[in-house]
């Protein structure tokens, strides 16, 4: 047996997580110092061990870019800075007032190009990885399916309100108006990050889902969603797909074109993980349910706003490739040390080129963004951590024989999807996604007893 969740971490862990979703998303530059001081609170509440032999890699590399991040923001002598990155030259007579005309002349300043948003990332980095460690903590004892739900309450109120907002009120946000070409979907600025936080959502419900349906199986047998399957289909799981169906039908009705292919890579994920655990017939209902939460999403569709954005993605991807185009050379310029975490808007103030019909303030590629603003320095490190947790997750889902491999399956479709969806956004850096990535790594990551038990240790989930 193993020990209970500890109640007061679990219970913080998902007032943290739900906080930082409501309120603005997190995203506002004041946001990062408390939503850094409840992490440090929640680390003092759980441990968490950190090092273990299995993990030990893995969390050696956060650890490590989390150090580098903040290697950026150190003040150093003007002749190693400059040997570090150049290219800083350039950009400090363009945007420091009190740059010297003559090299090697100045003060000690950091690598970064914007110090102070560089802390500000920081302080996102160090809330993010230690609600990983904490999290991850938390599971081992206990909590999973408890967080799983939480997180389904959360995605079906956040659906919800985006839904609400976005039909009576397109253009306000909390009470003020925004731009025109600003869409905000409840606590969100833009709908694509919105998108983000519930696609991942939504998988981990599909994936609860399916935990309480394979538990509940006479004599334990691993066959969710067959024929006999809808013998348990009780009150809970009836409520578990509505919610997923409300998330899906948010989804759609934002309009996000990478978020809709995030979901369809999360879901193929999902579907593949199944096979292992499924039979054929098994798996053909679980495609069924996957078209039922999607038709039902499909319900609320807007046909001539979703023609207008299929024509778009057609014609070409038009303003992203401007925007690569446009940061490709800042990356390559920095490519050792980056232009500094959070710097990106203000290194694009030279690198964009004219006219300015709109500033382009990220890069709209995670990868792109993480590589210009760190460049090998953070590339490494973040390298080394996806790596190293994927590995470990591989070794869990081969190991779990209980019905919680389902939440984790869905955990780790919820990973894939967000990782997808990066290749045409910035998602990641809104904390509330970062956050709620961090849990979903957490629940694909740890290790407890139960899962290494019987088919039916964990009982009826």
């Amino acid at each position: 047996m193993t020990r209970p969740a500890s109640p007061r971490g679990l219970v913080v862990l998902l007032l943290f997580l739900g906080l930082t979703l409501f309120l603005f998303a997190g995203e506002y530059d004041w946001m990062a110092w408390p939503l850094a001081a409840i992490a440090v609170g929640l680390t003092l509440v759980v441990r968490p061990a950190i090092g273990d032999r299995d993990t030990r890699w893995l969390d050696l590399s956060l650890l490590g870019y989390g150090c580098c991040v903040a290697l950026q923001r150190i003040p150093l002598p003007p002749g190693l800075r400059l040997a570090l990155s150049p290219a800083l030259r350039a950009v400090d007579l363009q945007l420091r007032v009190d740059a010297p005309v003559i090299p090697g002349a100045d003060t000690l300043h950091a690598l970064s190009v914007n110090p102070e948003g560089t802390t500000l990332s920081l302080l996102v980095v160090l809330s993010v990885v230690l609600t990983f460690w904490c999290a991850r903590a938390i599971f081992v004892r206990g909590g999973v399916r408890f967080a799983a739900r939480a997180v389904a309450v959360m995605g079906l109120a956040l659906a919800a309100f985006g839904i609400v907002q976005h039909t009576t009120a397109p253009h306000w946000f909390y009470g003020t108006i925004v731009p025109r070409q600003v869409t905000p979907f409840g606590p969100y600025l833009n709908h694509s990050d919105f998108a983000m936080w519930l696609v991942m959502a939504l998988l981990l419900t599909g994936g609860y889902l399916m935990a309480r349906l394979d538990s509940r199986q006479p004599g334990g047998r691993q066959r969710a969603l067959s024929a006999g399957s809808f013998d348990s289909f009780d009150n809970r799981a009836l409520w578990l797909t509505m919610a997923a169906a409300a998330m899906a039908a948010a989804v759609v009705v934002g309009l996000s074109r990478s978020g809709l292919v995030a979901a369809v890579a999360g879901f193929t994920t999902l579907w593949m993980l199944s096979s292992t655990r499924m039979g054929r017939r098994g798996r053909t209902w679980m495609l069924a349910g996957f078209g039922v939460v999607a038709v039902i999403a499909l319900l609320f569709t807007n046909a001539t706003a979703m023609a207008g954005r299929i024509e778009q993605t057609i014609s070409g991807a038009g303003g992203r490739m401007a925007i690569w185009r446009a940061t490709w050379p800042m990356a390559r310029d920095f490519w050792l040390t980056g232009i500094g975490a959070g710097a990106f808007e203000r290194g694009m103030i030279v690198y964009q080129p004219s006219p300015h019909e709109t500033f382009f303030n990220h890069a709209h590629n995670d990868y792109l963004q993480m590589l210009t603003e760190g460049g090998v320095l953070l590339a490494i490190p973040a390298i080394a951590a996806a790596v190293a947790g994927i590995i470990v997750i591989r070794r869990r889902l081969k190991s779990d024989r209980s019905s919680i491999y389902w939440i984790r399956a869905g955990a780790v479709s919820g990973l894939v999807a967000a990782a997808v969806q990066s290749i045409w956004e910035t998602g990641l850096r809104v904390p509330a996604n970062t956050l709620l990535f961090a849990v979903l790594a957490a629940i694909a990551l740890h290790n407890s007893q139960s899962s290494r038990g019987s088919p039916g240790a964990q009982g009826s989930v």
